[in-house]
């Protein structure tokens, strides 16, 4: 089997739950719906011409892999917090953004040298927030601009800018012509402006 014919039985496989989520616009996959855009328009591009060039394969492949890790995460905790209701979920969306947010800044770090960074503060972080989903809570809003400052400290000193897999993808989007250059972004302004309203 092929990338894309995985890619064909996955969503095959969780028919119900990803159109369930993309169908009624759902706040819980809102940061990556740009990563969701590009690889369903790539599939369809391969299924129309036969292939694609390398590039466009590794940002397929790429894409795929972060939607699947994603998508694993939400049907994680759809199970066990949410008793597999979609609608209760839906209610701490919020708060599951900012889990896979900090999911995204864990698993980049991994990427450099082991040492490079200290991740205690994003693994502490990020257990206090599955806390809150634990108790059926949303995270206080404050937690987004303490995201903030941890991720500042940690790659701000890197010599290479830094940009999240939704970042790029809603690049790549734009590139594509999949989105208008000006098109709203809902998660990250979200999160600025909850990370501006913290530090007044």
């Amino acid at each position: 089997m092929d990338i894309y014919t995985d890619y064909a039985n996955w969503k095959l496989e969780n028919y119900d739950l990803i159109e369930s989520l993309v169908k009624n616009k759902s706040k819980a996959i809102s940061r990556f719906t740009s990563v969701i855009a590009v690889v369903d328009y790539l599939y369809d591009k391969y299924v129309e011409e036969k292939k694609l060039d390398n590039d466009l394969e590794l940002v397929f492949s790429t894409g795929f892999d972060y939607i699947y890790d994603q998508f694993l995460m939400i049907e994680t905790l759809l199970e066990k917090n949410f008793n597999n209701d979609i609608n209760e979920l839906e209610k701490y969306s919020k708060t599951i953004n900012l889990l896979l947010y900090i999911n995204d800044f864990q698993n980049e770090a991994l990427n450099y040298k082991e040492g490079t960074f200290d991740l205690k503060p994003l693994d502490d972080l990020n257990d206090k927030v599955m806390n809150y989903l634990d108790k059926h809570e949303n995270a206080p809003d404050e937690y987004f601009a303490i995201l903030s400052d941890i991720t500042s400290s940690m790659f701000d000193n890197l010599d290479q800018e830094f940009h999240t897999i939704d970042q790029i993808y809603y690049e790549i989007a734009v590139e594509l012509g999949i989105y208008e250059e000006d098109e709203f972004n809902m998660f990250n302004s979200f999160i600025n402006n909850k990370i501006e309203e913290d530090r007044k």
